[in-house]
């Protein structure tokens, strides 16, 4: 599998390509400590998102000794440590588990041992976002939010407190390196989604609403119009119409 095949932002897809990974196959012969040692890969929040769109595809090349799926602990795990740069004592306060604990599960599924750059530029306190690079930092965590969780009701105001950061800072990170708001970007990928749902003609529509994270399937319609310029039952029939029309012997009625 080629890494372009990878849903990964403009961030992280020119690091993979700086770096000569062009294949899947190509990241087995690394770590993630030895990755994150490199200037592409330094802030964390690249390799943090690679590691999620990995998971998202049932991946897990940086595992140790035979391939040990990761959770949703052991990903959150990676982000405080190589993205936020909390201490391994600080990890397992936030998640229960001992400070060893932490370095074997950071090791088993990883390979990350040592201190990450996040970790020795961590200051005493943490400041809003004001810098450019932080900020950068900021918009692809958050955009990662987006990615993964876009089937919960989420608000710019939710994200911005789950990144330590405020709605304006999350807005400002936005208009700066994006090419859309928040807002556009959450109803973008819902749509995305929503668009494969219903190619599957045995989920109802007003499921793939809730599935895609509308409580209320006449918004999820409207929002689907917008985008799409029909509506979710008459993009299913046409999607039915093309594959009655491009199978043999089978005559669309």
């Amino acid at each position: 599998m080629r890494v372009t095949e990878l849903a990964l932002s403009q961030a992280a897809s020119p690091s993979l390509a700086r770096a000569g990974i062009h294949e899947v196959d190509q990241l087995a012969g690394y770590t993630t400590g030895e990755l994150i040692r490199r200037p592409e890969f330094s802030s964390g929040v690249e390799l943090h998102e690679l590691i999620c769109e990995l998971h998202r595809h049932g991946l897990t090349p940086f595992s140790r000794s035979g391939g040990h799926v990761q959770g949703e602990r052991e990903l959150t795990m990676f982000r405080l440590r190589a993205v936020e740069g909390l201490t391994l004592e600080q990890i397992g306060e936030r998640l229960g588990i001992k400070r060893e604990r932490v370095r074997q599960l950071l090791h088993l599924h990883f390979g990350l041992d040592g201190r990450p750059p996040a970790a020795r530029k961590r200051p005493a306190t943490k400041h809003r976002p004001s810098t450019i690079s932080e900020r950068r930092r900021l918009y692809l965590l958050a955009r990662l939010a987006v990615k993964r969780y876009y089937r919960r009701a989420l608000t710019v105001e939710a994200v911005a407190k789950a990144l330590a950061s405020s709605p304006r800072q999350l807005q400002r990170a936005y208009s700066q390196f994006g090419n859309v708001t928040f807002q556009d970007d959450l109803a973008g990928r819902r749509m995305e989604a929503a668009a494969e749902l219903l190619s599957l003609p045995s989920i109802p529509v007003c499921d793939v609403a809730q599935r895609v994270g509308y409580s209320q399937a006449s918004h999820f319609a409207r929002a689907f119009r917008r985008r799409y310029g029909v509506s979710p039952s008459s993009y299913r029939a046409a999607l039915i119409q093309a594959k009655c029309s491009a199978t043999p012997g089978v005559i669309a009625a």
